[in-house]
Order: C-alpha cells, then sequence, then structure tokens
C-alpha cells in the first residue's frame, strides 16, 4: 500500500525517517513503481485541493478499489512512447494484423461446440497472444495515430534538439524544505543543457492544441501546478537549474497538429501560490491525522455570474452601443410591437 510515513518533527521540520532514495533522482523506476512510491505527487496534490478526504480515500484507504484506466488513457501512452521512447515501442505494443481473424467472444470461447470458423479463430487468437506475452495489443489505427503524432511533435525545432539532449521519464523525489514532507514527480524528458541546466518537457495529447485552448486547459487540469512543482522540486532532487518547463501538445484527431507552449510567469507564480497551499494542507492533515472532506452543514449556493439573466436596461445599453441612435428607436419600436 501507498502508505505516507512522513513525521514531521522539532524545529527542523523534517521528514523522519527518509525513505531510500530520497530526495535523488532515478532513471530506473518503472511506471508501476513510481506510482507505488511514498511521498506526494502532482495528483496528489490535486486531490487534496478538492478535499483532504478525497486524498485519504483515493491514496490511503485500505479498501480503495483500484484505480480505473481513464479513456482515452492508452492512446495517451501511445503517444508518449512513440515521441519519447520510440526504440521501446515494438517491445510493449503488438499491432494486430489486418488479416487476423475476428477476436472471439465471450460465448463462442466457452461454447460446447463452436463453429469450425470459431474453432480456427480460437486457434489464432492462442497463438498470437502466445507469441506475444507481456505486449499491448493495439489497432493499426492506435498505431498509425501514434506514429503520426510523434512526426508532428518532431517537426518542431526546439523540441527535436530538446528530445537529442536528454532521458525520458525521470523520477525525482525530495523532500520539501518549507513543510518537511516527501515529494516526487516524474517528468516526462529532462533535456540537458550543460552540466548543471536542464528543461523539462511534457507531452500532452488534447483535442485542440492551439495556444488559446490550451491554456483553458491548463487552468481546467491545473498544469500550471505541475509546472511549478516539478520545476521546485526537479532543482531540489537534483541540484539542476531547471530554466524551463515545456508543454508539448499535440492534437488526437487529423491532421495531429503539435505545438510547444510556456506559461508566463505571471501563471507560473499562480501555479506556485497553489501548490504551496496544497503542499501546507497536506503536512497539516499528517500531522494531525485528520482528512477532513466537504462541508456537513448545508451551504447555500449561488449560479456563477454567467449564468444570470441580465436586466433588461442592461440589455437595452448593449444594444445601444450596438445601433446609432436612428437605428436604435426604429429597432425599439418594433420590439415593442
Amino acid at each position: 500500500m501507498n502508505q505516507i510515513i512522513e513525521r514531521p518533527v522539532g524545529e527542523t521540520g523534517l521528514a523522519e525517517p527518509l525513505p531510500e532514495g530520497f530526495p535523488g533522482i532515478r532513471h530506473d523506476v518503472e511506471i508501476e513503481a513510481y506510482h507505488a512510491m511514498v511521498g506526494i505527487s502532482k495528483t496528489g496534490l490535486d486531490n487534496i485541493n478538492r478535499s483532504p478526504a478525497h486524498y485519504h480515500a483515493l491514496h490511503l484507504d485500505p479498501n480503495r478499489p483500484p484505480p480505473k484506466q481513464r479513456a482515452g488513457q492508452l492512446e495517451g501512452t501511445l503517444a508518449h512512447c512513440a515521441i519519447l521512447e520510440p526504440h521501446l515501442f515494438g517491445q510493449r505494443y503488438v499491432v494486430i494484423p489486418s488479416n487476423a481473424p475476428r477476436k472471439p467472444t465471450e460465448a463462442q470461447w466457452n461454447a460446447a461446440k463452436p463453429s469450425p470458423d470459431s474453432v480456427n479463430a480460437m486457434a489464432w487468437w492462442r497463438d498470437f497472444n502466445s507469441l506475444n506475452q507481456g505486449k499491448t495489443v493495439i489497432t493499426g489505427h492506435q498505431y498509425e495515430v501514434a506514429m503520426r503524432q510523434a512526426d508532428s511533435v518532431r517537426k518542431l525545432h526546439d523540441i527535436n534538439d530538446a528530445l537529442g539532449r536528454g532521458m525520458p521519464e525521470v523520477s525525482a523525489m525530495w523532500v520539501d524544505p518549507q513543510t518537511g514532507v516527501l515529494c516526487r514527480c516524474r517528468p516526462d524528458w529532462v533535456a540537458r543543457y550543460g552540466s548543471r541546466a536542464v528543461v523539462l518537457l511534457d507531452v500532452k495529447t488534447y483535442a485542440d492544441a492551439s495556444a488559446h485552448e490550451f491554456a483553458r486547459q491548463v487552468a481546467r487540469k491545473r498544469y500550471h501546478v505541475q509546472d511549478a512543482f516539478y520545476s521546485d522540486g526537479y532543482s531540489v532532487a537534483s541540484g539542476d537549474d531547471v530554466m524551463g518547463f515545456v508543454f508539448v501538445t499535440v492534437e488526437s484527431e487529423y491532421p495531429y497538429a503539435a505545438s510547444a507552449l510556456m506559461l508566463t510567469e505571471r501563471s507560473r507564480a499562480q501555479g506556485k501560490a497553489d501548490y504551496r497551499r496544497n503542499l501546507d494542507t497536506y503536512a497539516e492533515c499528517l500531522l494531525r491525522g485528520t482528512w477532513p472532506g466537504y462541508s456537513q452543514e448545508v451551504q447555500p449556493i449561488d449560479l456563477p455570474a454567467w449564468a444570470m439573466d441580465k436586466p433588461a436596461q442592461d440589455v437595452v445599453g448593449e444594444v445601444e452601443d450596438v445601433f446609432d441612435d436612428e437605428t436604435f428607436d426604429q429597432q425599439r419600436d418594433t420590439w415593442q410591437d
């Protein structure tokens, strides 16, 4: 179980005892092992931001259900591999051949007297699965999409250069200097520029990779928190100077356009303020051993401003701004009729 073990003590506030690997950088940690590590991640900060009770339920409750695979999660993983680790794609995935028989249904597998076609199909799939044990089976379309996405990303000159001077999936672990809690992150790619300077890349698949629309997605998904948390944390864990954090966005639909985006300093500052607030809440919960949720009292709620009807005079005023006086008078006469 992923059990948080930090205990802020004394005047230093440092977590004791420190598990193996803290603080530091690891290049040999598989993704499953990373998710099982102690320490709070950006996902955990998002859970804390919703409520500490959600964090406890999703990370600490021994009776919690296994995490669900999100829609599009496999496609995102395929894009990451094709872009960041293309040499491993064939080791991890196998494409269903175009001439493969249709995969037998559960009823066909369990039929007492399957048809000859079903027998042949089941034999084919048994052999196929046996030859490709340990690999994830994907369709030809999924493969084609991942390859096109990778091609689009590598046409971004600065990103293509960065991908030639670094390493993928680097795990960073550190002790937060202010609260003493254990933290971790896993940048998609760490590009090295000189002996002690790096740029962190994060690949995002999304329906619209334009700067304007992705900015909305940043706010929805709290990617500004990821930028600040990763940048600060990786610097503490490695001793390197993190010169920048780049979102490599690539669209999930044809033509699979890609862009490279960086947050402004104002947005990064907001990300830091948000993650610091979440970390403080997390540290307080660890110290007290309580994980509060939503209020137990009946609370009043109000519609957001955009959902409210505007007073009639405000609407008329807006229309007056559009029409000149004569035109507006004519239109108003029509409405009043």
